[in-house]
């Protein structure tokens, strides 16, 4: 399996942001998933990096993924966790407090905010997976006891049940993680009532910083 030595990625500054925006696309996204969104007004005071999975889909190499299958039901989880380490300890946290960080991820993208993002030793200002789920345990790091992780998913999700969801809820409450869940009405999608949760519980977070 080819693979990039580090993550590609598009960066979209907006001046004297010291706040940003990690983005995590889904199976067979890349990085210009995210863009309708990063372009968003509502969003104007965050810089974004909109990351793209190392691996091809195929041989189309505008269709990415985050891991690939090394042998039946095997899948490698190391090389991905260190390039997305690297990007995150050069290009972020180099350059922003690591409070001042939001990861989000969709539905493969989830997984990735599960299974790595919530590991990370760096406490984040939060973490949102959306319509995901997760393959193995997920093992929350304890400085993330107090990060936000945000939930959301599709009640009519036909291509990831909402129940996954759930159940990293579950697993996430156990570990006593600062951990909500929303569900709306759609399905396998970011619709603007979970644009309109992230923006909120991001200018919320903002506040209590303040106080």
């Amino acid at each position: 399996m080819k693979k990039n030595k580090e993550l590609n990625f598009t960066s979209i500054i907006k001046g004297k942001s010291n706040k940003a925006i990690v983005a995590l696309h889904g199976w067979q996204g890349n990085k210009d998933s995210f863009l309708p969104l990063a372009k968003n007004s509502l969003f104007k005071d965050f810089d974004w990096f909109l990351l793209e999975g190392p691996y091809m889909v195929g041989s189309d190499p505008k269709r990415r993924t985050w891991s690939y299958e090394k042998e039946p039901n095997v899948f490698e989880y190391k090389e991905p966790k260190k390039l997305i380490y690297n990007f995150f300890k050069n290009k972020i946290f180099n350059n922003y407090d690591s409070k001042n960080i939001y990861v989000v991820g969709f539905s493969l993208g989830a997984l990735v905010c599960y299974e790595f993002i919530c590991t990370m030793e760096e406490p984040l200002g939060g973490i949102f997976p959306i319509s995901g789920f997760s393959r193995e345990k997920i093992k929350l790091n304890e400085n993330q006891k107090n990060t936000p992780i945000i939930i959301g998913h599709g009640l009519q999700d036909e291509v990831v049940i909402p129940e996954k969801s759930i159940e990293a809820y579950e697993i996430l409450k156990k570990q006593n993680a600062k951990v909500d869940i929303v569900t709306y009405n759609g399905g396998h999608r970011i619709p603007n009532v979970m644009i309109n949760e992230i923006l909120n519980r991001i200018n919320y977070t903002k506040s209590k910083k303040k106080d």
